[in-house]
């Protein structure tokens, strides 16, 4: 009878998962993670969603792994009180260090901005799409103008963006 028993709980233990040294264990059964949908703007201006176990959001590109924006010079001009025909040369629009908002095609995000060199000069990298440039001025003049521009891919768009000094 005492054997019976033994064999009847060893059975039990056996069909309860109870394990004895040495056994294996089927593999635990993971349930599977459903991400919410939100997405999260990048700096770029692109979105990323949510992956993995844990639900993270994905990297965001990385301006060095891009392979397309914009590029060109920044002038301001008028640089004479009267313009001249025909023009003098001395009086062509001259290179304008500037910072540009770079938003979305609607102007209502932010996307970067960025800052022209001494000479006028700048390069900003950019993901594919519409943007509109928002040139930077606390004041009346030196004022410039805001631009649509389209990036496409790997390329980069070449612009200029023309400020106007107010002098008349």
């Amino acid at each position: 009878m005492k054997k019976i028993f033994l064999f009847s709980v060893i059975l039990l233990a056996a069909g309860c998962g109870i394990n004895s040294p040495g056994t294996r264990q089927p593999p635990s059964v993971i349930p599977p993670v459903a991400c919410t949908q939100e997405a999260k703007l990048c700096p770029d201006g692109s979105y990323v969603g949510r992956t993995g176990t844990n639900c993270e959001f994905a990297a965001c590109p990385t301006p060095a792994a891009m392979h397309s924006g914009i590029a060109g010079v920044v002038v301001i001009g008028p640089t004479c009180p009267v313009q001249k025909i025909p023009p003098d040369p001395n009086c062509a629009d001259k290179p304008y260090q500037a910072t540009i908002n770079v938003k979305s095609a609607d102007g209502t995000k932010q996307i970067s901005s960025f800052t022209s060199g001494t000479d006028g000069k700048f390069s900003a990298d950019l993901s594919p799409g519409t943007y509109l440039l928002a040139p930077a001025s606390t004041n009346k003049y030196p004022r410039g103008v805001e631009q649509a521009v389209t990036v496409q891919s790997n390329k980069y768009t070449q612009i200029t963006i023309t400020f106007d000094s107010g002098i008349r």
